[in-house]
């Protein structure tokens, strides 16, 4: 059943549930809220277009001597209805996909089930992959530890001209992403902070951070020998007397929570050591 502003039973189902979830884990008001990706009208504009494409040109390689290569086009002709009907599947899927972004966290809606998240107390994991060439685009996977201590992975995915309609993924991904990051960050910083000040170490996954130095199970560095952090191609590594080292190989995709690690090691680094008060 479909009431008058378009919304399903289950899809108000949904928002009561979200809405008594962010109320129980306090994430207060409410900032953004990000789909399930849909189809783009240009979307059904190109399949047209192919399909007068497809379908003029098997037309006149069957009226000429090479006829038999109509039967190129002509498949090609018959793989437009097809996309078009898995594309409005997934759109039609996706509706029930749905992440609010609110001052202290996040609920999700992934596979029936609503997560729900608190910035201050999650561990979040990115992996980000671009796919290069003519059909380039990027996929993007943030996976969270939601209250419950369930696992939940955040998707999106995003081509040169916006999002592509899959099924499972959130649209605005370069707008979500990057926002649950910096928010993670703001809450948990201060914590970080207060640890390392008072002479605690912190870990990161493979790496662990002190007021001394940052290092791993294989090798370490004192602040005062790092003169700088990257990320090359995906992996962490420091330049020690000019030199490149990487940490045991550690991955950003395998840092909990990489941001707080890199606003912490950046001003380590460059205070000689000196916790940020």
């Amino acid at each position: 059943m479909t009431g008058q502003d378009g919304r399903t039973d289950g899809q108000e189902q949904f928002l009561t549930l979200i809405d008594e979830a962010a109320l129980r884990n306090r994430l207060g008001e409410r900032r953004a809220v990000h789909p399930g990706t849909q189809s783009r009208a240009s979307s059904l504009g190109c399949a047209v277009t192919g399909a007068v494409v497809f379908g003029g040109l098997a037309l006149v390689l069957s009226l000429t001597a090479a006829a038999v290569l109509a039967v190129i086009p002509l498949g090609l002709l018959l793989l437009v209805p097809l996309g078009i009907w898995i594309e409005r599947s997934t759109t039609k899927q996706n509706r029930g996909v749905r992440l609010d972004l609110y001052d202290h966290g996040l609920t999700a809606v992934v596979k029936g089930r609503v997560h729900t998240v608190r910035y201050d107390q999650t561990s979040v994991l990115q992996n980000t992959v671009r796919h290069t060439g003519v059909g380039g685009y990027t996929a993007y996977a943030y996976t969270l530890t939601d209250v419950a201590g369930a696992k939940v992975v955040l998707r999106g995915r995003a081509d040169r001209t916006g999002e592509v309609a899959e099924k499972g993924k959130f649209a605005n991904p370069r707008e979500w992403g990057p926002a649950v990051q910096q928010e993670v960050t703001r809450a948990q910083l201060p914590r970080a902070v207060a640890t390392l000040n008072s002479g605690g170490r912190l870990e990161f996954g493979r790496l662990w951070v002190t007021r001394d130095g940052l290092g791993s199970a294989r090798e370490s560095a004192q602040w005062h020998e790092i003169q700088e952090i990257k990320v090359f191609s995906g992996f962490v590594k420091i330049r020690v007397a000019g030199r490149w080292r990487a940490l045991t190989s550690a991955a950003v995709s395998t840092i909990p929570n990489f941001f707080v690690f890199l606003a912490l090691a950046e001003h380590l680094r460059q205070s000689g050591g000196r916790a940020p008060v």
